[in-house]
């Protein structure tokens, strides 16, 4: 029974480090190679005599498997919002909008539509660029509507 401990014991300090230099390179959380490491380590150290049932490992694979299944969507739905918000904002172009900006208010026609280097979505002005998250009227230009 002790030399069990010590293997699982010495297995989990190597796990656990090599989580830790995982986690420090890239953010992200436990992959399915971790999985399948921290699996490998808990089937081969076990106790003989009390075994891991069956439904038990089915129930683990099957909340990994729904984890790492969420975690997709939520990276998908994260790019497909993104991507949404530039193509609504191309609908700027040619619009008088009203916006606000550090304090005072502009409004202008959009001349130009772009994506700055931070991700967000700019609108040209007057040859100045705001931040579209800043405007609070949209209508068509005077000319339009006559």
């Amino acid at each position: 029974m002790t030399a069990i401990n010590t293997a699982y014991t010495n297995s989990s300090a190597t796990t656990t480090s090599t989580s830790t230099k995982t986690s420090a390179s890239d953010k992200s959380l436990l992959g399915s190679e971790d999985f399948l490491k921290l699996l490998t380590i808990q089937l081969s150290n076990q106790d003989p005599f009390e075994p891991m049932s069956d439904t038990e490992f089915i129930s683990q694979m099957a909340n990994f498997s729904s984890l790492e299944q969420m975690s997709t969507l939520s990276t998908n739905f994260t790019n497909f919002s993104a991507r949404q918000h530039q193509l609504s904002s191309q609908a700027y172009l040619g619009r008088q909008v009203t916006l606000n900006s550090s304090g005072s208010e502009v409004s202008g026609i959009v001349t130009e539509v772009s994506t700055g280097s931070d991700g967000g979505i700019y609108l040209t002005i007057d040859g100045t660029q705001y931040d579209s998250t800043t405007v609070t009227k949209v209508s068509l230009p005077a000319s339009s509507t006559e």
